[in-house]
């Protein structure tokens, strides 16, 4: 009877680890993954924003005080117009969704 009890809980006991490795390394390659798509948009919208021009809007940073207080809410507008927004959007949500992941991953790490 011991013997049948031993096999048992090493069956178990494989299984589970198993699937403990498994969930494990599920996460690991979706948050990896989730991190190298929003690099990639990131580099997209960065990319855009250089063909475009659109960080010259700032060059008024260098000039004086008064200069800055004037134009800086309509230049910061202006930018945010030329902005990529889909591109924005699904930056945006694979950021949470990583942030959503990486809080899983902290919560269930006490229990493995």
């Amino acid at each position: 009877m011991k013997k049948l009890e031993d096999k048992i809980i090493k069956k178990i006991y494989r299984m589970e680890a198993g699937k403990t490795i498994g969930q494990i390394i599920s996460e690991v390659s979706l948050t990896i993954l989730l991190i190298l798509s929003s690099l990639f948009i990131f580099s997209v919208i960065v990319e855009i924003l250089n063909e475009q021009a659109s960080f010259d809007l700032f060059d008024f940073l260098r000039d004086d005080f008064e200069i800055i207080k004037e134009n800086f809410l309509n230049n910061s507008l202006l930018f945010f117009q030329e902005l990529p927004l889909p591109l924005i959007y699904i930056l945006i949500g694979l950021s949470l969704l990583l942030v959503w992941l990486l809080y899983i991953v902290i919560i269930n790490s006490n229990k493995i």
